[in-house]
């Protein structure tokens, strides 16, 4: 008899267990429509997450498949295996390595990049990832001009540069790599992935709306991007520095004091850790991980 009550008993807690487990997914799943957008602490490198609900665009990799993951693991709900956009800005190491992890561990549905090409290891590497996902489903997109991927609850992501798709045999990675921003209502967000300051001259000059409250600024703050005109158009409020341990001194001291010079405030992911928007209605919030 008592053997029969101890059966019941796990039963009922098993049961039990499984309902707050899923009550806590119901609620996780009911408060996680906001729209996020998360510079990851990735190290030398970038890797920003665009998030609403279960939908997800994620902008680079950083250099560490580990340290990817582990951000998705923190971020994306652990029974969401599924993100709808991997974007690969150009193919330097920094900012794919970390794309090929998320693509053997995510179904991914789009995988969007250019046809800027590398000669590394990393990037066959990344490739071959692309090629695995493609057989299991995942479409690719060329990014130029004028490509918006929408979010369902309001909110887009929309391809500023390259402003026409590029050839097969392009090696020019930084003066390729592709411009971002973000809207969610009132609110800009524009991210330069490893832009030169000579290509955003030519966005100034095609007259394009880049006005916007946060950038993330071009290539970890090297000196060669971030330039004073750029800047003055922009008018940015805050800038964004996805930079780690590194030797080639960025972010520069040049680029700081231009950022000082235009009065907009900056974070840097090495001393503040992950850098998070978060929007509710028509307001985007700053949150500041503290997690170096």
């Amino acid at each position: 008899m008592w053997r029969w009550r101890k059966i019941v008993y796990s039963v009922l807690l098993i049961i039990f267990v499984l309902d707050v487990v899923l009550a806590l997914i119901i609620r996780s799943s009911f408060f996680s429509q906001k729209f996020q957008i998360i510079f990851f602490n990735i190290g030398q490198g970038d890797a920003i997450l665009v998030q609403q609900g279960k939908n997800q665009v994620l902008i680079d990799g950083g250099r560490s498949e580990k340290k990817l993951l582990e951000k998705l693991g923190k971020y994306v709900p652990f029974w969401d295996r599924e993100i709808e956009v991997i974007e690969a800005t150009h193919p330097d190491s920094d900012h794919i390595t970390g794309l090929i992890g998320a693509l053997k561990n995510y179904k991914v549905d789009y995988i969007l990049k250019t046809r800027n090409q590398s000669q590394t290891k990393t990037f066959q590497a990344f490739q071959q990832a692309i090629k695995e996902e493609v057989r299991n489903g995942g479409k690719i997109l060329e990014a130029s001009q004028g490509l918006k991927i929408k979010f369902p609850q309001g909110g887009e992501a929309k391809i500023i540069y390259p402003f026409n798709p590029l050839q097969n045999n392009s090696f020019n990675k930084n003066e390729n790599s592709i411009v971002t921003q973000i809207l969610y209502k009132k609110n800009s967000f524009l991210l330069m992935g490893d832009l030169p300051s000579q290509q955003e001259r030519e966005l100034i000059k095609h007259h394009l709306s880049l006005q916007s409250q946060v950038l993330k600024i071009g290539h970890h703050g090297s000196r060669s991007s971030s330039c004073n005109e750029f800047l003055t158009y922009v008018h940015p409020q805050v800038a964004i520095i996805s930079v780690g341990k590194n030797s080639y001194g960025h972010p520069h001291k040049e680029v700081l004091k231009r950022l000082v010079q235009h009065q907009i405030k900056f974070w840097r992911t090495d001393k503040v850790g992950d850098i998070e928007y978060l929007c509710n209605k028509d307001e985007c919030h700053l949150v500041l991980s503290q997690e170096k």
